[in-house]
């Protein structure tokens, strides 16, 4: 099973996990909030730097994990039909995506507060 870890003060990651549990009754992935118990026991140690902020997102696979901007297109892939265009982004180095990422982040901040 795929788990995702979201920071919950992230308007991009809260629509993208309302997209997911409108897709398919959010079975595609176990959700759980970065600052929640959940993400405490997985991300220990070493691990640690994982539950930051900045991480905005981290999706775990097996022995594979996504974080950031790639985390954040991941889904869209794995939803498959129209979304897995979107989705293709998550196989590009994050250098490249996450600051297309940040920039979507402050602009959906930016326009949530001025509601």
């Amino acid at each position: 099973m795929r788990r995702l870890f979201y920071d919950t003060s992230c308007p991009a990651c809260k629509r993208i996990v309302n997209r997911i549990k409108s897709f398919n009754n959010g079975k595609l992935f176990m959700m759980s909030s970065l600052d929640g118990k959940k993400a405490k026991l997985v991300f220990q140690g070493n691990y640690a730097f994982l539950r930051k902020k900045k991480s905005r997102m981290v999706i775990v696979e097996g022995p594979r994990v996504w974080v950031k901007g790639n985390a954040m297109f991941r889904p869209y892939w794995l939803m498959g039909g129209p979304w897995k265009l979107l989705g293709i982004f998550s196989f590009l180095p994050a250098f490249i995506t996450s600051p297309f990422i940040s920039l979507w982040i402050k602009a959906l901040k930016l326009f949530s507060k001025k509601k």
